[in-house]
């Protein structure tokens, strides 16, 4: 229940932080997935896929936005007759500055901000074990949105998340749309 209450407080939150009141109108939406490298507090673990979709809300300065998000990633590993798995399920804001170029499509960009992290950690098999538990984190990362059409972009970024004990670094590609 806790899990719960918190989650709708950072919903509503994040809702207020970046109403149009506050954050200016919103300029683009879009997703990425891709590949992020968990560090378990001592666990050794391979990599796997992250997949996040998120907002840009422009602030009345030039190049920032305010960048809300969600994102999840899962790692699971089987041993013998015993699966362990363990899921980060975030939300937050990032303060993104694009870097002014001289080229128009291409826009390189480094952000930071904030995340609550949902955490779960399970082992299934002869022995069962789950937990939840609710870190706040932070988070810097940098990318490249490079202008396809009038209203559609790719990007790349890079980021890396300070979390109590599951910090991890990722590379994602995705799709945004201006709004």
């Amino acid at each position: 229940m806790k899990k719960l209450v918190l989650f709708v407080m950072v919903v509503c939150v994040a809702a207020m932080a970046t109403s149009s009141a506050f954050a200016g109108p919103l300029r683009s939406v879009g997703f990425e997935a891709g590949y992020v490298s968990p560090d378990l507090d001592g666990v050794e673990t391979d990599g796997t896929w992250v997949a996040g979709v998120f907002m840009d809300f422009g602030l009345p300065a030039t190049n920032l936005y305010i960048n809300p998000f969600v994102n999840y990633w899962n790692w699971s590993e089987s041993v013998s007759t015993s699966e362990t798995s363990f899921r980060d399920f975030s939300i937050g804001a990032n303060m993104k500055w694009t870097i002014p170029t001289s080229a128009t499509r291409v826009q390189p960009y480094v952000a930071a901000g904030i995340a609550a992290h949902l955490l779960n950690a399970s082992v299934d098999g002869p022995i069962e074990f789950s937990e939840g538990d609710t870190k706040f984190g932070f988070q810097a990362g940098a990318g490249v949105k490079v202008g396809v059409s009038q209203n559609a972009n790719i990007l790349t970024s890079g980021w890396y998340n300070i979390v109590e004990d599951t910090n991890h670094w990722s590379l994602r590609a995705g799709m945004a749309w201006n709004i």
